[in-house]
Parts: C-alpha cells; structure tokens; sequence
C-alpha cells in the first residue's frame, strides 16, 4: 500500500474537484474514446481539478488469454498491430491522458495492467509512470492507497490554516452483479479505512455510492462528526454494443457499465464534501 502526499494552496471560495478516472480499457472497440476525451478536456480547462488513476487504463487482453480474447473486437488503431499489443495501447493511453498528466495526483495499478506485467513480462505500469513523468510529477499508487490532500489557505501573503482530506482508492476485485453487492463491496471498504474522508473502487464497473454512517470522534475533548464519501468510480468500456461482436462482459451476461465516473467536490473553507454523478442517454 502507497501514500501519495499533495499540497494544495486555495483562498478563501475556491472549490476543488477530484476526478476518478478507471476502467478506461483503450484497445476494444467498445471503449468510450469520445467521452474519455470531453472528460480529459473538462479536466484540463478547470484550475481547480485533479484526477486519480483507478486501473485498467488499456484492455491488454492477449491472444492466448482463452477467457476473454476476442480479436473482432480490437478499436480500428489496433488491427495492425495485434502483434505488439502492450505497448500499442500505452501509446494510447498517454495519447489521450497527455494533457492531463501535471493533473493527476497517482496512478493505481489495476487486474489488467498486473497481468500483463505477470504472464507476458510487460510492466505496463512502470512504462505508463515514465511516460507520465515527461509532463508531470504522478507517484505510483499501488494496489491502494492514501492521498493525502493538503490544503493551506494564503490570504495577505501569510499562511493560514491547513485542511487535511484523506482519500482511500483502490482498483477493487470480485465479480458483484447485483448493484447492492457494488454497494456492499465499497462499503466494508470504506469501513476498514476508517480515517479516509473519501472511499473510491473500481473494478466493477459501476457508480453505486452508499450512505455511510456518521462516524462519531472525540478529539481534543469535543465530540464532533466524521463525514465521509465512498463510491464506486464507474468504467469508460461499454458492455453491450449494437452491430459490433460482443465482448466478454456481454459474454459472461456483466451487467452494462455505469459510463463515465462521479465527480468530487471539496471545499476546504467549509469542510464540505460533494459527490455529483451525472447520467446520459447515450446510443450505443
């Protein structure tokens, strides 16, 4: 497990928002590339965004991976490159996260990336973060981790106070196909880190964000309430496609994919939190 540290500076209304970018799988036609890109955009233009890498960036599925591969469906840049899969879709993956990459506050390593680097000796990860590294400072995040972000407000050119968000993500296991079992998996999660103000897992494919109980502290002599968020972080790989052969999500009967991820805003002035998910009829 990884502990990424950022320090933030941030006046008195500034509100930050903290992006959870995984499941991406760039490589299969089923992949939303359009939305990847529009979010990336959204990303790049606000002062006031980061995002974390959840895992899975690229699909990195082999040919001798009997269970999952399925040449048809590998995206138009792919087809003439079956033969050179790994390193194809890092190019792709930093092509399109390129401009983003002084944004992001760590990368997670997901089950794709990890079994690439296991069984075909291509460490994925560890080309991704040199490629990362030429246009920003992104740590390695593991399987999981903490990111400790501090904010310290400026005010008159002077310090001032300092407000600690801990956020908790990891890439996520297990196949839950039921939306309560999403629930449930971040939820026991969020209940073993118990200082994380911020819970995010990915891995299966979903948005599904519990209410989780007020946590009560007593700190310094007052009893005060511990607020916190856990989500699932959604996917960018569409599990049922018309008029393109299935992939094996829609193969082994996946439930479709939450598309896109939530949106976390953060205030520090106030010591508020926000968890925005925004849904879109979509053709597919």
């Amino acid at each position: 497990m990884e502990v990424i540290s950022k320090v933030i500076p941030y006046k008195r209304p500034d509100k930050f928002r903290i992006y959870p970018i995984g499941d991406i799988h760039l490589g299969v036609v089923h992949c939303d590339e359009d939305s990847l890109i529009k979010t990336v955009s959204e990303i790049q233009k606000d002062k006031n965004a980061y995002w974390i890498g959840m895992g899975d960036y690229a699909d990195l599925v082999m040919p001798n991976d009997f269970k999952r591969w399925e040449g048809k469906i590998l995206a138009p840049w792919m087809k003439d490159h079956v033969d050179n899969i790994g390193p194809t879709q890092l190019r792709r993956v930093d092509e399109i996260l390129s401009p983003i990459w002084d944004k992001c506050l760590g990368l997670i390593e997901g089950n794709h990336d990890d079994n690439i680097r296991r069984y075909h000796n291509y460490n994925f990860m560890e080309e991704l973060l040199i490629l990362a590294n030429k246009k920003g400072e992104v740590p390695y995040g593991g399987v999981s981790c903490f990111v400790r972000l501090l904010f310290k407000r400026t005010h008159a050119g002077e310090k001032g106070e300092t407000h600690e968000y801990i956020i908790h993500a990891r890439h996520g296991e297990g196949s839950a196909r039921t939306s309560g079992a999403r629930a449930l998996a971040v939820l026991r999660l969020s209940q073993s880190m118990v200082n994380a103000h911020i819970t995010l897992m990915g891995h299966l494919h979903g948005q599904e964000a519990p209410d989780i109980p007020q946590r009560i502290l007593c700190k310094g002599g007052k009893i005060k309430s511990f607020e916190t968020i856990a989500t699932m972080t959604g996917a960018w790989i569409r599990a049922y496609m018309q008029g393109v052969p299935p992939c094996y999500l829609e193969r082994w009967g996946t439930p479709p994919s939450t598309l896109g991820c939530p949106v976390l805003t953060i205030e520090p002035d106030k010591n508020r939190m926000e968890l925005k998910k925004v849904r879109t009829i979509r053709e597919l």
